[in-house]
């Protein structure tokens, strides 16, 4: 009898030990949180950082909308499906993902939360609305088609969302996250001055609640417009 016992304890302590090993245990909340792994190589975080500051910059540059800043069309482009650097940074940017090795795809993602309207009047109920746009080959050895659609890369743009909104997350500033293959760095597109609010007149999800709720308020300098996601492959 006391054998068997000695045997009970210590499979309940084995199993312990498995369970907090792949949880971790949140104060705040008072629940435990799975933790998240990455196996997947990507790119060492200053190649990352670099690129994403010389594409972050055509929001500031280029007098258009959405994807439109990443592939112009005035004046049309032959490459419409393919990333054209248009300065010394980011042909040198894309030339160090080469020469380490990588594939490189963008995506990039909006949302627009507007409350509902019910005889005239706005509700407290709000409508959220996603905008995805196809990926876009950055690399040259890469073609839209042998990239995974940008609907299936959603339900972690939407995390991403919410961390994005959360001051002091340490996602706060980019969400990593990996998909078959594919390993994805998430980055905001912030407001960064009010000229931005003049189009971006929405509202954003400042805490996600219990049961699928959320808190609101009007957009801000500062708050994410956007998202853009690279996408990093080796070559085989």
């Amino acid at each position: 009898m006391l054998k068997m016992k000695i045997i009970v304890c210590l499979v309940w302590t084995f199993s312990i030990i498995v369970f907090l090993s792949f949880h971790e245990f949140s104060p705040a909340s008072g629940q435990t949180v799975e933790m998240m792994t990455d196996k997947k190589p990507k790119p060492e975080n200053p190649l990352v950082d670099r690129f994403d500051k010389a594409v972050q910059q055509r929001f500031l540059t280029e007098p258009d909308f959405g994807m439109r800043h990443i592939v112009p069309v005035h004046p049309p482009s032959p490459h419409l499906n393919q990333f054209s650097p248009v300065n010394d940074e980011e042909e040198a940017s894309v030339a160090d993902f080469v020469k380490n090795g990588w594939k490189v795809s963008l995506y990039l993602f909006g949302r627009r939360a507007t409350p509902k309207i019910i005889d005239g009047k706005e509700q407290k109920d709000f409508s959220i609305n996603y905008r995805l746009n196809q990926p876009l080959p950055i690399t040259k050895d890469l073609r839209g088609k042998q990239l995974p659609k940008a609907g299936k890369l959603l339900k972690q743009i939407k995390n991403a969302f919410i961390a994005f909104q959360t001051p002091n997350s340490p996602n706060e500033n980019d969400y990593k996250f990996t998909i078959g293959k594919w390993s994805y760095v998430a980055k905001p597109v912030r407001a960064v001055n009010q000229s931005c609010l003049k189009c971006h007149t929405d509202y954003v999800i400042t805490e996600k609640l219990e049961d699928d709720k959320y808190k609101f308020r009007k957009r801000q300098v500062g708050d994410a417009n956007g998202v853009i996601v690279y996408g990093f492959a080796k070559n085989d």
